[in-house]
């Protein structure tokens, strides 16, 4: 940054620059004053011109505006997915943010529920955080991830995606679930959302409860 200077010419100054003095001559006062004017107006013409050319250098201040910022915040809100009048999944989210432009609403402390094609509720789920996409019925969930049937089947999981077009739950992550007591683990997993008919992809291990109920049967 370019600082404005002044400079102060007194008339004893003056004299000695004019290398003037009692012995040599007369001093002319009144060119002398004349001088001092003239070196003032100079000083003031060059911080003038200093101080327009760091005009001219200095830059526009930047937008210090967060790029992306939320259309939509909001508290213990409520989505609810339909197909046709026919609803699918109910989405309660403890804190919400929506991006109208790019048609996505992140989410964090949420609750879901899936219901069947009757309209009643064939499991919950919870976790930690996801996004919607509403437009296209996208609902994608991540951080400690627990759907739970109404027949007793708890299913965890790192992530989940729920297609609308298949109803189908779906992950490449590591899976858990319980039924029952027994336990299957692996990774990778296309379900229904009541969690009776599902497929874990690959790594199966499995382990149950008591064996000898399981050869008696």
């Amino acid at each position: 940054m370019t600082r404005p200077f002044f400079i102060a010419y007194s008339s004893a100054r003056l004299q000695s620059m004019l290398n003037l003095c009692p012995a040599d001559g007369i001093i002319d006062t009144g060119m002398i004053m004349k001088l001092e004017r003239l070196l003032i107006l100079v000083t003031l013409m060059l911080v003038v011109s200093c101080t327009d050319r760091a005009q001219e250098g200095a830059q526009e201040p930047e937008d210090t505006s967060l790029p992306g910022l939320p259309d939509q915040v909001l508290t213990n809100s409520d989505i609810l997915l339909s197909n046709r009048g026919v609803r699918e999944v109910l989405v309660h989210s403890s804190h919400l943010e929506k991006y109208i432009d790019i048609d996505s609403t992140v989410m964090a402390g949420i609750d879901a529920i899936f219901y069947d094609s009757l309209g009643a509720v064939s499991s919950t789920l919870v976790s930690d955080s996801g996004i919607i996409r509403e437009k296209t019925h996208e609902l994608k969930v991540w951080g400690n991830v627990e759907v739970s049937s109404k027949d007793g089947i708890k299913l965890e999981a790192d992530s989940l995606y729920w297609d609308q077009k298949t109803n189908q739950i779906v992950t490449e992550s590591f899976v858990k679930i319980t039924q029952q007591g027994n336990i299957q683990t692996g990774y990778g997993l296309e379900s229904d959302s009541k969690l009776t008919n599902f497929k874990i992809k690959k790594d199966i291990k499995a382990v149950f409860e008591d064996v000898d109920d399981i050869n008696e049967k």
